[in-house]
């Protein structure tokens, strides 16, 4: 019985990433849609779809600068950096939940407030958007992601994934934080390098 439980245990905890061979969602427009890889990524859980990933064929960068907290600062906030599909309730970085369905993915930079003192290394997000919401691919202003983010966890604060330094090696692969039960995606479009937390949330 033990041995069952502790089997049970490892098949759910079991994260893997491979290519998904298909087209993004054709809830997102047509305009998002048109900048966004031909095929995904798809992480999987315990065996079953966690999150579909797809990536823009070219994010606009800008040059990078130096800064102790944020690792992305090639990026602009409110730059939509790719798609994200769910199939059920999905936790974000903070624990809130994510609901089914397609989503664009800007970045976003944590804000200077006592809300979010101690809450990561760093201060790189992702904010998903739902994609009715978010149909076109240009520039956001970060009040209106905000905003538009916050529906896709029905609460006040947006819905986040975390971002984190992405080292060299294969791509796309998984890195797993056993101390923090976390693990990373890491994959590139480009010269842009990502590392996704896609299981994990912050530390309470």
């Amino acid at each position: 019985m033990v041995l069952l439980l502790l089997a049970a245990m490892a098949t759910a905890d079991d994260v893997a990433v491979a290519p998904l061979p298909e087209a993004a969602p054709e809830a997102l427009s047509e305009a998002v849609r048109k900048e966004l890889a031909g095929e995904g990524l798809r992480v999987t859980r315990g065996g079953k779809p966690w999150m579909d990933l797809w990536l823009r064929k070219d994010v606009p960068l800008q040059p990078a600068q130096e800064n102790l907290q944020l690792r992305y600062t090639m990026l602009r906030p409110g730059t939509l950096v790719g798609a994200l599909r769910v199939s059920e309730v999905t936790p974000d970085y903070r624990g809130q939940k994510l609901q089914p369905g397609a989503y664009t993915l800007r970045y976003a930079v944590q804000p200077e407030d006592g809300d979010h003192q101690g809450v990561s290394d760093f201060k790189d997000f992702l904010l998903p958007a739902p994609a009715a919401a978010d149909p076109a691919p240009g520039p956001m202003a970060l009040d209106a992601l905000n905003k538009i983010s916050a529906k896709a966890v029905g609460k006040k604060h947006p819905a986040v994934l975390y971002l984190v330094p992405a080292g060299d090696g294969a791509l796309p692969r998984l890195e797993h934080e056993a101390a923090r039960e976390q693990w990373t995606l890491v994959c590139a479009t480009g010269p842009l390098r990502l590392g996704i937390v896609v299981v994990g949330k912050a530390e309470e």
